[in-house]
């Protein structure tokens, strides 16, 4: 049994502590919005910075350049934090469509001695060209596959995880081709399955309902291991009952939006805090599903990042923890979340490889 970080494979023992869901490289600014006004138009090509950063704490996405981490250095200091802190892996979920830059990573893993795992798969339909959501089936199986066997894109490093899968609001064609697809690779290779499910409003048609049941509906259809498979995104808004389903089904619930605590003011929509989150993962382990349950943080924006006001990638362990012990969750049950449940989960079974 093994785990595929980008500096090759080591035994789940040596993991530690992991983040199963945080991007270091990402561009996602095939959701920014043009203004409709001329005085908003004047930030489209704004650099982030104290002049305006208060126009952000409404509409995260209201100046472009938040929706892009693309610098190296930034990205390995913020993540020294992390290590600082007690942190010795991360998942990095970029997958095509959302700016993977794997070569920086292994070299910022390499810089650090930190393990990263970067992933194969594609994001959601509108972040890809035409040529990529035409593609069949069958090819995206054969392409996702191909990374595993032989490396991304000539640089020889091997994915650890298949996604974050990109689900749209609503399941079509794309959703149910990738989702196949996702399914075939991971009987192929033992890898587990991270599927995005649209739980901010920030695409069009997002219109609050969650389709993470949905999508394992599908995958079990298709033979997958639903207890290799990790439904992103349910605490944006907590629903304490499609989180149970997602449970009851095998798979893992994935509080993710940590240290995210945004009101989107054009769509009206707050999003839970993370005092909730504890509350509600309190209240879950007591029901005895700690062994389904991952936490991280999805820093997927500037001002996700210290540098830029956000809490950054240690938040969890220098913040969330110390108010979890203080609600009563046990240092056991914490340790089950953040070391032996990711460890389990990106344990692959030796005859894979």
């Amino acid at each position: 049994m093994s785990v595929i970080t980008t500096s090759g494979q080591i035994k789940k023992e040596k993991l530690g502590v992991v983040l199963p869901h945080e991007h270091l490289f990402d561009d996602i600014s095939f959701t920014y919005k043009m203004p409709r006004n001329r005085e908003e138009k004047k930030y489209v090509t704004e650099k982030i910075s104290l002049k305006n950063l208060h126009l952000l704490k409404s509409n995260p996405g209201f100046i472009r350049d938040n929706l892009y981490l693309n610098d190296a250095n930034m990205a390995g200091e913020e993540l020294l934090q992390f290590k600082l802190a007690g942190g010795s892996t991360i998942v990095e979920q970029s997958t095509i469509g959302v700016g993977r830059n794997v070569k920086a990573i292994h070299d910022i893993a390499k810089k650090l001695g930190i393990n990263i795992i970067v992933s194969t798969g594609y994001y959601i339909s509108g972040s890809l060209p035409a040529e990529i959501v035409n593609l069949s089936q069958k090819d995206l199986t054969s392409n996702m596959i191909k990374e595993v066997r032989d490396g991304i894109e000539n640089t020889g490093i091997k994915p650890g995880v298949i996604g974050e899968l990109g689900v749209g609001p609503k399941i079509q064609s794309w959703e149910n081709k990738l989702l196949a697809a996702a399914a075939a690779v991971q009987k192929e290779t033992g890898l587990a399955i991270f599927v995005h499910i649209q739980a901010v409003p920030v695409i069009p048609g997002f219109c609050g309902e969650l389709n993470g049941l949905e999508a394992l509906n599908i995958l079990g259809k298709q033979g997958a291991d639903l207890e290799k498979v990790v439904i992103c995104h349910t605490d944006a808004k907590i629903n304490l009952k499609y989180i149970k389903k997602i449970i009851e089904n095998g798979a893992y619930a994935e509080f993710d939006h940590i240290g995210k605590e945004f009101y989107y003011l054009e769509t009206d929509f707050l999003m839970d805090r993370d005092i909730d989150r504890v509350t509600m993962l309190k209240e879950l382990i007591d029901e005895g599903c700690k062994k389904n349950i991952l936490i991280s943080q999805d820093v997927c924006l500037k001002t996700d990042l210290i540098s830029y006001g956000g809490t950054g990638y240690a938040h969890i362990l220098k913040d969330i923890i110390p108010i979890m012990l203080r609600k009563g969750v046990s240092q056991q049950d914490i340790n089950n979340i953040i070391i032996d449940n990711p460890a389990e989960l990106l344990d692959v079974d030796n005859k894979y490889f």
